[in-house]
């Protein structure tokens, strides 16, 4: 599948509506455009297909740190696991859940072992620095923890960027060239529309049939079992 830069894109929706030599829509809207039409997609894809843009870090305990930075791409704070690994020593780092999550944190400080196994939870106290807040306070160091999450999709932001969302290639120039069309008042709007939403469908319905392996069993989900245990 083709992963089309934005130089690609662009050239392409330029010469389907002949803007090339046009400045009534500069290069910075035609950028803006697409990147409205790549937030959207992307909001659709994790609804459909969470795990399209699963991806991992390292997160390296410092003794004594208890909030750690999430990752600068995560999509909406959205982590899928943190998993624990020192050696052989490998374990699930459990989120606290919301009812008790204070009053787990406050024992925790109060009487933790360096035995404990750690748990977490989102602490958003500072504007755009949310944090991840461990309990208890680690009293090792090292890159112990594994943080698998979701991250944004790649932003358009030059000529060389790459849109990472292929199968949406065709809606996002789609998007784009409504909009032109939709600033210029062009007699081809209502068109474009119906364009837009024929290549969202597509996109879509070819996105929800991601199973790599035809395995279309419901998963069952014990966790609430596993917890209690």
């Amino acid at each position: 599948m083709k992963f089309w830069t934005w130089l690609e894109l662009k050239t392409k929706i330029e010469a389907d509506i002949d803007i090339e030599d046009e400045t009534f829509v500069t290069p910075t809207e035609l950028l803006g455009y697409a990147n409205e039409a790549v937030d959207e997609i992307e909001r659709q894809i994790l609804t459909l297909c969470e795990d399209y843009f699963i991806t991992r870090t390292t997160l390296t305990l410092v003794a004594g740190t208890e909030e750690y930075s999430l990752p600068t791409n995560i999509y909406a704070n959205k982590i899928r696991q943190i998993v624990y690994r020192n050696g052989t020593q490998v374990w699930k780092v459990q989120r606290i859940r919301d009812w008790n999550k204070f009053l787990s944190y406050e024992l925790d400080r109060a009487y933790s072992t360096t035995t404990n196994k750690y748990s977490y939870f989102i602490l958003n106290s500072t504007a755009g620095s949310p944090k991840i807040l461990l309990s208890p306070n680690p009293t090792e160091a090292g890159a112990y923890l594994q943080v698998w999450y979701l991250r944004n999709a790649n932003e358009l932001t030059a000529d060389a960027s790459i849109c990472d969302i292929p199968e949406a290639a065709n809606y996002l120039m789609a998007y784009v060239r409504m909009k032109v069309f939709a600033k210029e008042m062009h007699p081809n709007l209502q068109l474009a529309i119906a364009e837009v939403e024929a290549q969202k469908a597509d996109t879509l319905k070819t996105l929800s049939e991601m199973v790599p392996d035809n395995e279309n069993t419901v998963e069952a989900d014990t966790r609430i079992y596993d917890e209690m245990n």
